[in-house]
């Protein structure tokens, strides 16, 4: 049978041969219905031929800074012959994709082909390895299914070699396993992803973080052009701002250049309007950085709700090392663990061998705003996110910072205390948040931060006052703190006018004869002494004193602070034997009391060690003075308030000036 006008021909006994479409064939036994046929071109029945330069990178190679050290890891991974698969996984927005794109940009005459693939889902590999296939034999393209285009691709990888498939943006591991196994040992891979979870034996994991500061700048410079002298400090301001997350710097680079906007100004527009600079994203296709995340928390949120509280919350503490203990009080520790695993599996967070989670500030920044069409970020989610957050760290504060324990808790927990407080809208306070405001002003007094402690104790009275009243003892209790703190800065005249309000309007509201208003007499006595009014500090200790051994007795940690405080002032007004007595004492009550480790313990004998040298006793107080930076040492660290205080403290004897009482934060 044979057709000359398509000069298509068959040979052989009941052959067939068409040179179009048929509905029929008949071979001379039945006739056989042909539903389809399709006519396959010549190509498809020879191999696949890769033609030279087949390169297929998206444009985001074209723009790239720095990132050396990466660059390095991929071209030893690859070099020895011996790994043929890669994966860099890092937070959305890390710059992964343009990493991979710039590496096989620069490597591409050395693979072929080059061959590019968004890779989200299956279906997107399938299409993308079809398109592979389509680029080394076009004819196929309109003539075979994609099933089998991808079926094609496949069977050549699997039989060549120095190929180079870059996949990106997978969000499953098992999503590639099926194409890995089945070129084993051919080409190379090089593959991006969120994803932590899932690459043992597939792929080596190259965990990328965000640039440092100079490569930051160099991306930024790179889109807003004609950057002057003076804006240098800006962008490196503004690049900290975004956490040097590439994705965001590039957003804010394409805003200023599109806007001709400085970035100072940007600085100030996303102080007072952050959703509108976070949410658009000007110039070349910037992909809005709330949009990332928001993609990868609808996956998760899916499977567990959790996750999505878990990173609100985390929204209010600081960015970096979030203690374990202080994300187990958000919920149930199993629950909450397994939940914030799924977010590092996903590179939401980065969990830490230790159980600490550290969390990018814009991912922080993006779950503090609240917007009505995005459901992991409604007002009322947020709102409860910020309550968790205060109540958990609230319940994890120390009651003091005594002991070398408790003020190591302090030191863990105040940078998540601080960021809180400073990203938390003062106008919504609660009697909660003043009384954390309070307590953690108390601690920075320790710390001798005692310009950020005024701004805190100020923020307390404020909500107390409107909360409670501007009688309530909770609110004269920060006034108290706050002109304490003024006083150990040095501002005796408004100290001395808070203090002397404090003490009448609880003489007022308690009565005279109250330990409250005995307490604060007894710092108004210590701001008195400081002013030269020796003899009206002394006073006013004694009848303080006299008061708190009447309420309380002689052995209360309060009566023994107002005690000491008493020997001071006897001290400075020259009365040394009244004033070592009272210390000595002082010293026996608190040792039995305290214990011999307590800073209030070893302050009564930095006291004395001060005394004996005053009455002549060098010797005695040099020996005294040794032997108690020992002890301090042992007992309470070096890293301790106490110890930070002592070792500035000049030693006793000879030219050395003389030791200075410290007033607090042992008042």
């Amino acid at each position: 049978m044979s057709d000359e006008r398509r000069g298509v021909e068959a040979a052989g006994d009941r052959a067939v041969a068409a040179g179009g479409n048929i509905g029929r064939v008949a071979t001379g036994d039945y006739v056989t219905q042909v539903e389809r046929a399709v006519l396959l071109p010549p190509e498809a029945l020879a191999s696949a031929a890769c033609p030279d330069g087949l390169v297929k990178i998206p444009r985001k190679a074209v723009r790239f800074v720095g990132r050396e050290r990466e660059l390095l890891w991929l071209d030893t991974h690859f070099e020895t012959g011996e790994h043929r698969v890669a994966a860099v996984r890092g937070l959305g927005g890390v710059g992964k994709s343009t990493l991979a794109a710039h590496w096989a940009a620069q490597r591409a005459q050395a693979h072929r082909p080059t061959w590019w693939i968004t890779a989200e889902s299956r279906a997107d590999l399938d299409a993308g390895l079809a398109d592979l296939a389509g680029a080394m034999q076009p004819a196929l393209i309109d003539v075979l299914p994609r099933a089998a285009l991808c079926e094609r691709t496949l069977q050549w990888l699997a039989t060549h070699d120095e190929w180079l498939l870059v996949l990106d943006n997978v969000t499953e591991a098992a999503d590639v396993e099926r194409v890995l196994s089945r070129v084993p040992g051919r080409g190379r891979i090089l593959i991006t992803t969120r994803q932590a979870a899932g690459w043992d034996g597939l792929a080596q994991v190259l965990a990328l973080t965000v640039p440092d500061v100079h490569d930051s700048y160099a991306m930024f410079a790179q889109t807003a052009t004609g950057l002057g002298p003076r804006d240098g400090y800006d962008v490196r301001v503004l690049c900290a701002r975004l956490g040097h997350l590439p994705l965001a710097v590039a957003q804010a680079a394409a805003y200023c250049a599109e806007t001709r906007t400085s970035p100072v100004e940007y600085l100030d527009q996303l102080r007072q309007y952050p959703a509108d600079l976070y949410e658009t994203a000007p110039g070349d296709g910037q992909q809005a950085v709330a949009w990332t995340w928001r993609l990868t928390l609808d996956r998760l949120a899916a499977a567990d709700p959790l996750t999505g509280v878990i990173l609100r919350v985390l929204a209010w503490w600081g960015p970096d090392r979030i203690p374990r203990d202080l994300l187990d009080r958000i919920g149930p520790a199993p629950r909450v663990r397994r939940a914030v695993g799924r977010l590092a599996a996903h590179s939401m967070v980065t969990l830490h061998e230790d159980g600490a989670v550290s969390v990018h500030r814009l991912v922080q920044a993006v779950a503090r705003m609240a917007d009505g069409d995005d459901p992991h970020r409604r007002a009322d989610d947020i709102d409860d996110a910020r309550a968790l957050a205060e109540e958990a760290l609230m319940s994890a504060l120390p009651r003091r910072v005594d002991s070398r324990e408790e003020w190591s808790a302090w030191r863990v927990l105040r940078p998540h205390v601080e960021t809180y407080v400073g990203q938390a809208d003062p106008e919504t306070d609660t009697a909660r948040t003043a009384a954390l405001v309070h307590q953690g002003a108390r601690f920075l007094v320790s710390d001798r931060d005692t310009w950020e402690a005024e701004d805190w104790y100020e923020r307390a009275v404020a909500c107390r006052e409107r909360l409670l009243g501007a009688d309530h003892p909770e609110t004269a209790a920060s006034r108290e703190c706050l002109a304490e703190c003024l006083g150990i800065r040095g501002d005796l005249e408004r100290s001395g006018e808070l203090l002397a309000q404090v003490v009448a309007d609880l003489e007022r509201v308690l009565g005279e004869d109250r330990v409250e208003t005995h307490v604060a007499r007894g710092k108004f006595a210590i701001n008195r002494r400081h002013l030269g009014d020796t003899d009206g500090a002394v006073t006013l200790l004694e009848g303080a004193l006299a008061g708190l051994e009447r309420l309380l007795g002689p052995g209360d940690r309060e009566t023994l602070l107002v005690r000491s405080n008493l020997g001071v002032a006897y001290q400075d007004a020259g009365r040394l034997d009244d004033a070592i007595a009272l210390q000595e004492t002082t010293l026996r009550e608190r040792r039995s009391l305290l214990g011999p480790d307590h800073p209030d313990t070893l302050t009564s004998r930095l006291n004395l060690v001060r005394l004996y040298e005053l009455v002549g006793e060098v010797e005695r107080a040099v020996a005294e003075f040794d032997e108690l930076v020992e002890d301090t040492l042992r007992a309470l660290g070096e890293d301790h308030h106490f110890t930070s205080h002592l070792m500035h403290v000049s030693p006793p004897g000879g030219h050395r000036r003389p030791l200075g009482w410290f007033p607090s934060p042992f008042w």
